[in-house]
């Protein structure tokens, strides 16, 4: 019932940066500014630099906008953990270690998986101190938003008095006065069409304008023509099977650990037990998984036998998936040393797509390749030919087998919706002195795409005035167009003033009845539903006027009043949500500015842009 509620509310969402209210409309240039210490932005005591941002955004879009977005979250979160930590909030161990556990990237089968853990560190983290402290901060920002606008209590009577006038109907008939409907009050006689063009004298001037003859080289059309051998298709799959086949492989291992920091006698001890386990199992590798479950130190594996499911190319740490990689399937590694300690490993199956399922992802791939060596070949003598032979495409027809296409008028300094005629730097070759005046070919315009356009000036039109005779329809049509626009306005608002002091009710030809509510998809547009439903219904018909952008004034006339449906319990659920949640959101805006207020912050010298870290 109240889906147009839920899909157009404002909905507080933990990442915070969807939250943009406190900060909305004044962008970092707006705070305080003072400081020798090349940082973007203090937030009370702490810092923000630009190697924080770049971190922020790593992966995801770098256009300036998103670069002040993510710096504005950056901003409010540091505002939210300086409250956290003035009120004395923590976050102990055990908190820490079970959101960790719990985050499925570092799951196996459902359990957490330190060597999964310990691969992610690796690869995006300095240190488990500096992920795990901002895990930590994350938490408490949660705990923080939680606590200021968590949970929301709407009383019934107000979901009922929202469902009602949310659920509430109008029977409505439009009468609609159009500008065209005066249009034998309007002058367009030849005095008035006179003035008007006088008055507007520099929209009748016809733009510079050009016709073109042009031909275009094309990377997809070459690749368009170029055959792709089975047998090359064969060999691009066996050279890249790993990686175009999406492979997987599905290992067990038995792992014996080493601390890092372990004396040579140490390590060469366990060395020498993982030795003496790798003979047993070669000798009955039936014992694998049994050995598994009580050798290995791998929590994660060792009650799975081992087990460590599918993974892809890169997953785990490089020995480790190097040695897998070159396996066999039930093939038993020697020993593979990891920074972790010793593995023993064996390769359980090999799960990839075959050849015929990316054939045609191979094809694709191969002809884009060939197309991109012939393109830049032949874009070589485009440009050679271009040159040489500059009063004529022929040459390019000749050479590179293009088709001569034509253009229609083409204005300058008015790019178009196509991409390819409407290109700016299209335009602004054909119309150099070179290409225009000296009636020479363009060089070759690179208009993206992997297209490149050599172009000539067919036809040229100076700038001009058009004659008064050229635009006298025009003219008339505008004048009808804005003046009717005003009588139509002027009627109308004097036909409501008469209908709603109950003049004539019944003699105007309204239009056919229709039924508009809140609920459903509006059929008016929002203006118009905005009049008829803020117009008093105690007394019916009533009246509500609107002046649309178009020049017509609608009246509508309210016949009936439909009393909103019945609210099952689910509804009167889903509205009290919606309005708590618009409520949170309005509390988590104000607690947002308050710490604003208590936490100031000042802009650095250093730019968001700057190279400098």
């Amino acid at each position: 019932m109240f889906e147009f509620v839920q899909n157009n509310k404002t909905v507080i969402q933990v990442i915070l940066g969807a939250v943009a209210l406190t900060f909305a409309g004044f962008g970092v240039s707006s705070y305080s500014s003072a400081t020798d210490d090349p940082y973007l932005v203090k937030v009370g005591s702490v810092k923000i630099y630009k190697r924080d941002l770049d971190r922020e955004l790593e992966g995801k879009p770098s256009d300036p906008a998103a670069r002040q977005a993510a710096l504005e979250d950056m901003i409010r979160r540091k505002l939210i953990l300086a409250d956290a930590r003035d009120h004395g909030a923590t976050v102990s161990a055990e908190q820490l270690r079970k959101v960790i556990a719990s985050i499925p990237l570092f799951q196996d089968n459902g359990q957490f998986s330190q060597s999964r853990y310990s691969e992610f560190l690796k690869n995006r983290y300095q240190s488990a101190e500096a992920f795990e402290t901002e895990i930590s901060d994350d938490i408490l920002v949660r705990s923080q938003l939680t606590s200021v606008a968590g949970t929301q209590f709407v009383a019934n009577s107000v979901v009922n008095r929202v469902a009602a006038l949310l659920g509430e109907g109008r029977e409505l008939q439009p009468l609609v006065l159009k500008p065209a409907d005066f249009a034998s009050e309007v002058k367009t006689d030849a005095a008035a069409v006179k003035a008007y063009y006088d008055a507007n004298a520099k929209r009748f001037r016809t733009p510079e304008s050009v016709k073109l003859d042009y031909v275009v080289l094309s990377q997809d059309a070459l690749g368009q023509g170029i055959k792709i051998a089975d047998a090359d298709v064969q060999k691009y799959y066996d050279q890249h099977k790993a990686d175009l086949s999406s492979e997987q492989r599905r290992a067990s291992h038995i792992l014996l650990t080493v601390a890092k920091d372990a004396a040579p006698a140490q390590k060469a001890k366990v060395k020498a037990e993982a030795g003496a386990l790798l003979k047993e199992i070669r000798a009955n590798p039936a014992k694998f998984a049994e050995l598994a479950k009580a050798k290995s130190q791998d929590p994660g594996s060792a009650e799975k036998g081992g087990d460590l499911g599918f993974f892809a190319h890169g997953m785990m740490v490089k020995p480790f998936d190097d040695a897998v990689f070159r396996m066999k399937p039930g093939q038993i590694s020697d020993l593979v040393e990891t920074e972790y300690g010793f593995h023993i490993i064996r390769l359980d199956e090999i799960k990839a797509q075959d050849l015929e399922t990316v054939k045609a992802a191979i094809v694709d791939k191969l002809q884009k390749q060939k197309a991109a060596a012939l393109f830049r070949e032949q874009a070589d003598k485009l440009s050679e030919v271009a040159y040489q032979q500059a009063d004529s495409l022929k040459g390019l027809v000749d050479a590179l087998k293009l088709e001569v296409k034509h253009s229609d008028w083409l204005q300058r300094n008015q790019p178009g919706k196509d991409d390819l005629l409407g290109n700016e730097k299209l335009l602004a070759a054909v119309f150099s002195d070179d290409v225009l005046k000296k009636k020479h070919n363009s060089e070759p315009v690179d208009i993206g795409g992997g297209r490149l356009v050599v172009a000539r000036v067919a036809e040229h039109q100076s700038e001009r005035q058009q004659a008064i005779a050229d635009v006298r329809e025009q003219i008339q049509g505008e004048l009808v167009e804005r003046e009717g626009a005003k009588l139509a306005d002027k009627k109308g608002q004097a036909l409501l003033a008469d209908l709603k002091a109950g003049k004539n009710v019944d003699a105007p030809k309204w239009g056919a009845a229709l039924t508009v509510s809140r609920r459903a998809a509006a059929s008016l547009p929002p203006t118009d539903m905005r009049a008829v439903f803020s117009v008093a219904a105690a007394k019916l018909p009533t009246f509500a006027g609107v002046r649309h952008d178009t020049g017509e004034y609608v009246i509508y006339r309210v016949n009936k009043v439909i009393a909103a449906p019945a609210v099952t319990d689910a509804d009167r659920a889903q509205l009290g949500n919606v309005l708590g949640e618009l409520t949170a959101n309005g509390q988590l805006g104000s607690y947002l500015q308050a710490l604003r207020q208590k936490y100031p912050v000042t802009v650095g010298k250093q730019s968001l842009s700057d190279n400098s870290q």
